[in-house]
């Protein structure tokens, strides 16, 4: 009888569960984490990287015309290439309008081209003028193409530095109160402190 008992008591006997503790692999993981992010955080410092400025910024027919604000005022930077082409594909009315567009971005890029020093320095305060004539060329341009049936279409690309958003609110601002920007799709680009403009000179020029 007291070997039934124990022969069931030994049957019922919960089995003991193997436990493998996560903390070593957790521990060691975090370590790494760690170390890595640190090494991120010195790159940064150590090796600034260089932002390479170009009118040729595009993705398929969606051409950016780019604005760069700084905390010292903006850099903008008109897109130049397929502008030849898209003149050879319209009317001789809408040729003119697009020549007039193309010498008033080569003079801006000429403009920084010929800026000595780091081209960091070449940032202005946004003018009101400028910026809504910015608007209407872009605009024109849109209009002209679809008029053209030609996949072509501009838009705007802020790049914001730190301290760079009272730039970028006074050109929000200006756009506000223009009717050539409502019908203009934006970008924004967030840029680090530690990150350089280089004006890439062989890529300015109307093809």
């Amino acid at each position: 009888m007291a070997m039934s008992r124990a022969i069931k008591a030994q049957r019922y006997r919960q089995e003991e569960k193997l436990e493998v503790s996560l903390f070593p692999f957790l521990s060691i993981f975090l370590c790494v984490m760690g170390v890595l992010s640190f090494i991120n955080v010195l790159s940064s410092f150590s090796a600034p990287q260089k932002i390479e400025l170009t009118a040729q910024l595009a993705q398929g027919y969606k051409v950016a015309y780019q604005i760069f604000n700084l905390p010292d005022g903006i850099i903008h930077l008109p897109p130049m290439s397929h502008l030849r082409e898209l003149q050879d594909a319209v009317d001789e009315a809408d040729k003119e309008t697009i020549e007039d567009i193309i010498r008033r971005r080569q003079w801006v890029i000429n403009k920084l081209e010929r800026h000595s020093g780091p081209i960091m320095n070449a940032a202005s305060e946004p003018d009101i003028f400028d910026i809504q004539e910015i608007m209407h060329d872009i605009r024109s341009l849109n209009e002209i193409a679809l008029k053209a049936n030609y996949l072509y279409e501009e838009f705007l690309l802020f790049g914001i530095y730190p301290n760079g958003g009272q730039a970028y609110q006074k050109i929000r601002d200006i756009m506000s109160f223009t009717q050539d920007a409502r019908s203009i799709s934006v970008g924004l680009e967030p840029l680090d402190s530690n990150w350089t403009l280089n004006l890439k000179k062989s890529d300015t020029q109307a093809q």
